[in-house]
């Protein structure tokens, strides 16, 4: 296991936190700069992910975005990437037609009510005629599924200043049942207690990454401003950006640990 010097002289199994008079290390160097264990008496502690907090500096955690108003967790609007709609494209399309279609003469306007007037007498004979009903499809719902994150190691993951693996540690399954699942190592002294930890690993971060729930019943992953960054199947993932997560997923983080998504369905 690696040791880090904090300012004061500690030799500290953390990276980021001197694990014996909580200083903040920068980086991996012997010196740091020097910090401050607690939090100034105008912050408070966020009761979600330990973060540090500036009262007068919002109503929101910045890095797990819990309201300190309400009392809710994770309310900060974070940007999720997403795939192009069909109704967005189809407008992009319109507005790239420019203004030849603004010019439709007459003889146009009068076909196009003629066709109106048709498929409303096509759609008004369907209506009254006796179709056999077609059966309703129910809707995926990610409330049917369990999700779990096994944690494994992985020496293919390691650099070459990555210290030996461990041996001989089989892989170990957490299933996702809260909100909002921390990733990371445990600290005593700043009273993080990780719901996946990885303490076996010194390059992963006290507080790591997020794995969250939506309102639809999905996960997504949130890098909090890790030390070493986040891999999601092998790209490195920006931090403070939710990336919606799959069955089959697989995250990389530290020297070696190596994380497979998995959602179970559930019986019926």
């Amino acid at each position: 296991m690696s040791i880090y010097t904090c300012s004061k002289g500690h030799a500290s199994v953390e990276s980021d936190y001197c694990s014996e008079c909580g200083v903040k290390i920068a980086g991996n160097n012997a010196v740091a700069i020097a910090g401050i264990a607690s939090p100034p008496r105008s912050s408070q502690i966020c009761p979600d992910c330990t973060a540090p907090h500036e009262v007068g500096s919002g109503n929101f955690c910045e890095i797990c975005g819990y309201n300190f108003v309400t009392g809710g967790h994770g309310e900060v609007p974070i940007p999720i990437a997403t795939p192009l709609s069909s109704a967005s494209i189809s407008s992009q399309n319109t507005s790239s037609q420019g203004t030849s279609s603004q010019g439709t003469s007459s003889q146009d306007a009068a076909s196009d009510t003629v066709n109106q007037g048709a498929i409303a007498n096509v759609v008004e004979l369907a209506v009254t005629n006796d179709l056999p009903s077609l059966p309703v499809i129910p809707a995926f719902k990610q409330e049917h599924f369990s999700w779990e994150l096994v944690v494994s190691i992985d020496p293919a993951l390691a650099s070459p200043d990555s210290p030996p693996p461990p041996r001989d540690l089989a892989p170990v399954t957490f299933r996702l049942e809260k909100p909002s699942n921390l990733i990371g190592r445990t600290s005593e002294l700043r009273a993080i207690h990780p719901e996946v930890p990885l303490d076996y690993d010194d390059a992963v971060s006290s507080r790591h990454a997020l794995v969250n729930r939506r309102d639809d019943g999905s996960y997504v992953l949130r890098d909090i401003g890790s030390s070493n960054g986040t891999l999601l199947n092998g790209i490195e993932i920006k931090s403070l950006v939710d990336i919606p997560l799959k069955n089959g997923d697989r995250i990389a983080l530290g020297h070696w640990s190596s994380i497979e998504v998995k959602a179970i369905p559930n019986p019926i």
